[in-house]
């Protein structure tokens, strides 16, 4: 008898093989697109998102480079921790039937102008331990840039994601701009709350020390 994951993979399988391709491959949440924009050679997607916010850098990079805000604004991430070394360990949440996702990544940040940041990140040459019931990503690399427009905040994401296990890649492609379009979407809102909390606060770019 087939269990009940097995079940729903193969609901999911089917819906994503009848649904027109452009409905797959692209997602929006106001003032954000996400596109798939290519497969490499390993089969791996790359994504892109482009978001335009009325809101400055400096709170958007405050709650992007803190784990810990950034766990809380996150309805994706079960967990976001800073190691000793700097590297940050993200467990990320999958949903039933599949099983939550862990990376530890290295991140490079370079500053730009009016608090905003150009960060790199890849999957570190040392992961932390992943608990039972939890799959290692085997894929886990990109790049953020946070900068000053007209508008307020021009945020690009340009992301490299494998999610590891028994996920079959044509659902990995065709949902994954929705769940990217919702964490843009929860990282805007969280700038705007800080923003509205904490006006003309110095240095809170920095955020508090990660302490977890």
């Amino acid at each position: 008898m087939l269990s009940n994951a097995t079940v729903v993979l193969a609901l999911l399988s089917v819906a994503v093989l009848v649904a027109p391709r452009a409905a797959l491959a692209d997602a929006s949440v106001p003032g954000c697109t996400v596109r798939l924009v290519s497969v490499d050679a390993r089969n791996v997607p790359t994504f892109r998102g482009e978001c335009e916010w009325n809101v400055a850098p400096v709170w958007v990079t405050a709650v992007l480079t803190d784990p810990i805000r950034l766990n809380e604004s996150s309805s994706m991430l079960e967990d976001s921790r800073r190691l000793a070394d700097g590297r940050i360990v993200n467990l990320q949440k999958t949903g039933w039937p599949f099983e939550d996702r862990q990376s530890t990544v290295a991140v490079m940040d370079e500053p730009l102008p009016n608090g905003g940041v150009r960060r790199s990140y890849r999957l570190a040459d040392e992961q932390a331990p992943v608990a039972e019931g939890t799959v290692q990503v085997a894929v886990d690399e990109g790049r953020w840039e946070i900068a000053a427009s007209p508008n307020g905040t021009r945020v690009v994401l340009e992301m490299t994601y494998e999610p590891g296990g028994n996920l079959p890649t044509r659902i990995v492609q065709s949902m994954s701009p929705k769940y990217i379009a919702k964490g843009l979407d929860e990282l805007r809102v969280s700038a705007e709350k800080l923003a509205g909390e904490s006006p003309g606060l110095p240095g809170v770019a920095a955020g508090p020390p990660s302490s977890r």
